[in-house]
């Protein structure tokens, strides 16, 4: 399954986030980060993440749950669409 997960950051929260980002110590236990993208000075961005189940998107949004807001979406490819609308 893909995801967008979109991340805001309070401003009281921006230095300690860029803090933990930096250390590189992320864990994505069955999720894989297909892309990320960063909005300059505004402390908000989104990526695109596979993972089979939202177990996997739950455990990483929760290990950023006491810095950023976030707000995930399944998405689905003109492909998966296509047949949805097919039924």
């Amino acid at each position: 399954m893909l995801f967008k997960i979109t991340y805001s950051i309070p401003v009281e929260n921006v230095k300690a986030c860029q803090e933990r980002f930096m250390t590189g110590e992320e864990k994505m236990d069955g999720l894989t980060v297909t892309g990320r993208w960063h909005e300059v000075g505004k402390s908000q961005g989104f990526m695109f993440a596979e993972a089979d189940d939202m177990i996997a998107v739950g455990k990483f949004t929760n290990q950023w749950s006491d810095l950023c807001n976030m707000d995930v979406t399944p998405i689905m490819t003109d492909e998966q669409i296509g047949q949805v609308l097919m039924a």
